[in-house]
This record gives C-alpha cells, structure tokens and sequence, in this order.
C-alpha cells in the first residue's frame, strides 16, 4: 500500500485530466448503477463527518472517501474554519488488498497549469464542468460566474478546461472582490475576465451563467435567462444541517422560475437529493412544480442514455448537488498512477493474509 502525504499530491493533476477522470466514471456508473453509494454525512454539533463509497470498474479498485470538517454559519453564509485533510482509501477489487491512502491537502498548491488549486477541491469543480460540457450549447463562449470564492476560482478553470470562452464575466456584491478576483484569473488563465456589478444586464449576453456561491438564497432570477443559456448550479443543501440548528433553512441557488423554463434539468445524483432533501429540486417536486421522472441524472447522459439539450434554443440546467464517490475514486486513482510513475510516496508491504 502506498502512502501519500499532501505535499506529494499537490500538483500532480491538471483540472482538464480530473475532469476526464470523472466523466469517464460517470459513463462507468451509468453502466453499473450498484458502484456508487451516496454521500452520508453525520452531524455533531458542529462537526460534521463525509463519506463516499464506491467502486471503479474499469480500473479494478474499490475505496472510499473520508474527510471531517467544523462549520460555521454566519449572516446565511457557509464557512469552514478547520477542515481535515481529505482521505482516499483504495483497494483492488479483486483481492482486497489495500493499495493506497492518499491524504489532500487543505491549502492552495499549484495545478500543472500553474493556477493555484487545492487537489482535495479537484472533484466538485469536475463533476460540474462534465456537467456543463454535456448540457451546454457546444458553441458556448461568453461565461457569467457568480461568486468569487474557492469554489468559484476552481469552476472557472474547469470551465476553461471544456469550452472555448471568450469572455467571463463575474459577479460579486463587494466591488473589491470582484475586481480582484477577475484581475488574477485574467491572469492565470489568460482569459478576458472582468468584474460586472449588475447580473440582470450580464445574464442576457451569457451562454452559461455558473452559481459558485455560498448561499441560502437565490441568486438570479429565472425571468432574466434568454434562450440556449445553460446553467449550472453547486449549491447542495443539507437538512442535517438544519436539523442539527447550524443553518435556520435549507440553502438554495436557484429560483423557482428557472426550474419551469428549463427545457432539460440535470442531477449528480437524485438519491442524494432526496436523501438531503435539498432545497432546489426536492422541494419543487414536493411542491409538485416539478418530477422525478423530469430530471435527468448525469450519469444518463454521459452513457447516452438520454439527451442533455435538444435544441440550441433550449434552456438547460445542471445541478451538481453533491460529491460522488464515484468521482473522487477516479481522480485518486489518477493521483496514485502519476505518484507512482514519479516514485513518491511511502511504500508499506502486506504479508500473507494481512
């Protein structure tokens, strides 16, 4: 079994080899429904313990990823002010032996594009942008992006990884933000960002309006989408977290509206969904605005089960309501194929039955 320690994970993957990863994955679950469980997450005061099980058909492994965190809830929005490092068990799934624990690191390294990002936030920005490329118009080039957090740094460069954009606008309610943060992705990225202080005048020249946000409200309104927008959305609630008294009401990015205009609507997973009973999507269809039988999970569409978008003028939205473990298993196996081409590591040998 082989041991990595954060400081030789960090960098070894570029955003555009996770998100292949990951969509070939997807294609994998939708072969095989019974590889991916959904996330559990268990609440104590305000500690809070993620895991996600799965296997990985196509490599030959089976693992599970684990991670504790502290949260704090303040004026609606979501922080973590101590996080563990991510952990990813591996093992083959012909014999059962362990073959990897990989342990992410908390703080910015550099990708092999040489853009600052964290490995342990390589999943989610993944799963949308696989999300993204298969529901968007192939011909998307003008990007709107709300929210100039972590999350919203990493979409943009999964983005970047499956479109030809042109131009991103992004949006923030502190000019201060917006403005620097648009100065350092131009930059790293080499892409025309620029910071707008208006959504409803940017969303009309948007062919993908990305939510990377940490809120409980929504964040645009559905009447201002024009035809062939596409929309992706990460904010994944979590009654839990209501139950357990750390957020008053479930959080939530999309309006009503957007949902009834969608043409197409895309899930991560609708297990999840139901499960965490999360604010978009589960509480339209509880409401009976919307159905089950309407929303298409991601994997569906990437094994060519069903269709994503039918016509360029078709409204579209992706929602990546939570991580898999299908997802996160490909990208470890990934970090563990280039840790041991690179020899690094701390290599432990198992005897005979253990």
């Amino acid at each position: 079994m082989l041991i990595l320690r954060p400081e030789e994970v960090e960098g070894l993957l570029s955003m555009a080899e996770a998100v292949d990863a990951v969509e070939k994955a997807f294609a994998d679950w939708g072969r095989y429904p019974e590889i991916n469980l959904t996330r559990r997450r268990l609440h104590f005061g305000d500690a809070r313990l993620n895991s996600m099980p799965a296997a990985l058909p196509s490599r030959e492994k089976i693992g599970l990823r684990i991670q504790s965190e502290i949260l704090a809830v303040s004026g609606g929005v979501q922080t973590y002010p101590l996080r563990s490092p991510l952990v990813d068990f591996l093992f083959d799934s012909r014999n059962a032996v362990p073959v990897a624990m990989i342990l992410s690191s908390t703080h910015r390294g550099l990708t092999k594009e040489g853009v600052p990002l964290r490995t342990s936030d390589l999943m989610t920005a993944a799963i949308s942008a696989v999300g993204t490329k298969w529901m968007s118009r192939a011909d998307a080039a003008e990007l709107l992006l709300l929210g100039v957090g972590k999350q919203a740094r990493n979409h943009l460069i999964a983005a970047a990884s499956i479109r030809r954009l042109k131009r991103v606008a992004v949006f923030s309610p502190t000019r201060e933000h917006r403005e620097g943060f648009a100065e350092e992705m131009a930059a790293g990225l080499h892409l025309d960002v620029v910071p707008v202080s208006e959504v409803k005048d940017a969303i009309q020249h948007a062919d993908i309006v990305l939510a990377a946000t940490n809120t409980n409200v929504p964040v645009f309104s559905g009447d201002w989408l024009r035809a062939g927008t596409h929309v992706t959305s990460i904010v994944g609630s979590n009654v839990g977290m209501v139950q357990a008294g750390v957020i008053a009401q479930k959080r939530r990015e999309l309006d009503d509206e957007t949902l009834a205009r969608a043409a197409a609507i895309g899930i991560a997973s609708r297990e999840l969904a139901i499960q965490d009973q999360q604010g978009d999507i589960y509480d339209q269809v509880q409401a009976g605005q919307l159905s089950w039988d309407a929303i298409i999970e991601l994997r569906e569409i990437v094994s060519g089960r069903k269709q994503g978008r039918h016509s360029a003028a078709d409204i579209t939205v992706f929602k990546n309501n939570g991580g898999q473990g299908i997802a996160e298993l490909a990208i470890a196996d990934l970090i563990l194929t280039r840790a041991r081409e690179k020899k690094l590591g701390i290599e432990i040998t198992w005897g005979e039955g253990y």
